[in-house]
C-alpha cells in the first residue's frame, strides 16, 4: 500500500533568479523585434495585432489590443467546405490573459460567411475561444487553475470578474474534465462519510481509491440506496475488479458490499476500531470520576488524553500523571492495560490466524473484567470479527481516506460552506480526484 503513495517533489534549482538569468541568457538565440513580435507574444496564431492602447479605469490600467484575422476564409461547420464569401462582420471584445500585470481585452471582427455548398450562412468557429463565450480559452483555463488553490470569491475579486462568471467557468471545465477522465480499474476502495455542516447532520459519502490516494466519487447521502446505486452504475468488469473495501464499522455499508461485491474482502478499519475502544475507556473514566471521592476525582481530572494516547508517546511528566490516576483506581488501571494490550496486538501481529488467537484471549479477559463498557466493545468486535481479522492479512487501513477527508474539510472551510452540493462535489474531484482540464 505504501508503495502507491506519491513521493514528495524533489528539490529543484530556482530558475527565476534574475542573477542566474543574466548568465543563462548568454547562450540563447535572441530574436529581433519585428512586425510579428506582438503576434508571437499574444500566442494566438489566427490573429494579427494591428494596434493597442491603454485605458485607466477605477485606478486600474487596461490594455486594449485591436486585431484582425490572419485568414480571409472559414470552414463551414456543417459540410466542411471552405468559404471566402463574407456575409457580415461586427467587432467583438473578449477578455484574455493579462499582459504585464494589466487586464487585457482583445478586439477582433466576428464574422459570418455564406456557404456555397449548404447555401446557408454560418458563424466562423475560432479554435482559441469557445462559442458564445466572453473570455478566451487560455483565460478560462487560468481561472480554472486558480480556483483549485483558492476560493472562487477571492479569484473573482483579484481578476475583476463577477462571482457567477468564475463559478460558471470552473463548473464547465470541471465537468468537461470529469467526462474526459479515464480511471484505471479500481481494486481497493475506501468508504467513509464527511460532515458538510457541523451540527446539522448533513453528511456526504466519500469514496476513495486507496492505491492512487485520490477521491473517485462524492455522493450526496450516506445511505444504503445511494451507495448501492453507485455500485450498480459500474460495469461488470469494474465491479469484479474491486478486491478490498476498507470502511468504518457501520452495518449499512457492509450489507451493501456483501450483496453488490461478493468477491470483495471487507476490512474494518483498525483506527476506527481503536477509536471505539478509546471511547469506551473514556466512558469508564467518566463513570469512575463521577462516583469517586474527592481525592480520586482530583487524580482522574484532566487525564482524558493521557489515557487514549499511545504509551510510548508520553512525556515523563505525562507518565507521572497517568501513573497517579491508575494508582487511584484499580478498575481504570485494568481497563487501561487491556487497551494497551489491544493496541500492541494491532501493532505487532501480522498473521491472521495468530491475531485471531490473541484477540480471542483478549475478548475473554475483557468480558471477565466485568467492566460493562469493555464488554460492549467485545460484543462489537465479535460482530465484526471476520472484517477486523482481514486487516491482519494485508494491513489495509482507511488512513488514506482520513487524510483525504481532512483535505476536504479544508475545502469546506475555505469556501465557508457550500449551498449547492454539485459545486462542492466538483471542487473536491478537481482538487483531490486528479481531474485535469482538457486542452
Amino acid at each position: 500500500m505504501f508503495n502507491s503513495v506519491p513521493l514528495l517533489p524533489s528539490r529543484t534549482r530556482v530558475i527565476c533568479d534574475p542573477a542566474r538569468a543574466v548568465r543563462r541568457i548568454r547562450g540563447l538565440t535572441m530574436n529581433k523585434v519585428t512586425a510579428e513580435t506582438l503576434n508571437e507574444l499574444l500566442g494566438i496564431p489566427e490573429l494579427i495585432v494591428i494596434e493597442y492602447g491603454f485605458e485607466e479605469l477605477d485606478n486600474e490600467m487596461i490594455v486594449h489590443i485591436i486585431c484582425k484575422h490572419r485568414y480571409d476564409v472559414a470552414v463551414c461547420p456543417r459540410c466542411g467546405e471552405v468559404s471566402a464569401a463574407l456575409h457580415e462582420s461586427e467587432m467583438r471584445c473578449v477578455r484574455h490573459l493579462d499582459i504585464w500585470g494589466k487586464m487585457t481585452f482583445l478586439h477582433f471582427p466576428s464574422r459570418r460567411f455564406d456557404c456555397d455548398q449548404c447555401k446557408k450562412p454560418f458563424t466562423e468557429t475560432l479554435p482559441w475561444i469557445e462559442k458564445q463565450r466572453r473570455q478566451s480559452s487560455a483565460f478560462e483555463r487560468h481561472i480554472y487553475q486558480r480556483c483549485q488553490q483558492t476560493s472562487k470569491s477571492a479569484v473573482a475579486q483579484s481578476e475583476h470578474l463577477h462571482f457567477k462568471t468564475v463559478l460558471t467557468i470552473f463548473n464547465r471545465w470541471a465537468k468537461r474534465a470529469e467526462g474526459c477522465h479515464h480511471r484505471p480499474l479500481l481494486r481497493r476502495l475506501g468508504v467513509d462519510e464527511i460532515s458538510l455542516k457541523k451540527g446539522h447532520k448533513q453528511y456526504a459519502l466519500v469514496l476513495s481509491e486507496l492505491d492512487r490516494c485520490c477521491v473517485i466519487a462524492v455522493l450526496p447521502e450516506r445511505t444504503q440506496k445511494v451507495f448501492a446505486q453507485w455500485l450498480d452504475d459500474l460495469s461488470v468488469v469494474e465491479r469484479f475488479a474491486i478486491q478490498v473495501v476498507a470502511m468504518d464499522m457501520w452495518r449499512p455499508y457492509r450489507d451493501v458490499v456483501q450483496v453488490k461485491l461478493p468477491q470483495a474482502q471487507i476490512v474494518a478499519d483498525r483506527f476506527h476500531v481503536m477509536k471505539q475502544l478509546n471511547d469506551r475507556l473514556s466512558q469508564v473514566r467518566r463513570n469512575l470520576q463521577r462516583n469517586a471521592d474527592e481525592q480520586t476525582r482530583q487524580a482522574l481530572k484532566g487525564t482524558r488524553w493521557l489515557l487514549v494516547k499511545n504509551r510510548a508517546d508520553l512525556t515523563a511528566d505525562e507518565e507521572t500523571r497517568l501513573q497517579a490516576a491508575l494508582d487511584a483506581s484499580p478498575t481504570l488501571r485494568q481497563a487501561y492495560l487491556l487497551k494497551e494490550t489491544f493496541h500492541t496486538i494491532c501493532e505487532r501481529i501480522s498473521d491472521r490466524e495468530q491475531a485471531a488467537r490473541f484477540l480471542t484471549a483478549w475478548i475473554w479477559q475483557a468480558e471477565s473484567s466485568g467492566i460493562s463498557q469493555l464488554c460492549k466493545f467485545a460484543n462489537t468486535l465479535r460482530n465484526w470479527w471476520t472484517e477486523f481479522l482481514n486487516y491482519f492479512h494485508d494491513r489495509v487501513t482507511s488512513g488514506i481516506v482520513e487524510g483525504l477527508n481532512n483535505a476536504i474539510r479544508y475545502v469546506i472551510r475555505r469556501a465557508c460552506g457550500y449551498h449547492v452540493f454539485e459545486h462542492f462535489r466538483l471542487q473536491v474531484l478537481v482538487e483531490h480526484g486528479g481531474l485535469n482540464p482538457s486542452h
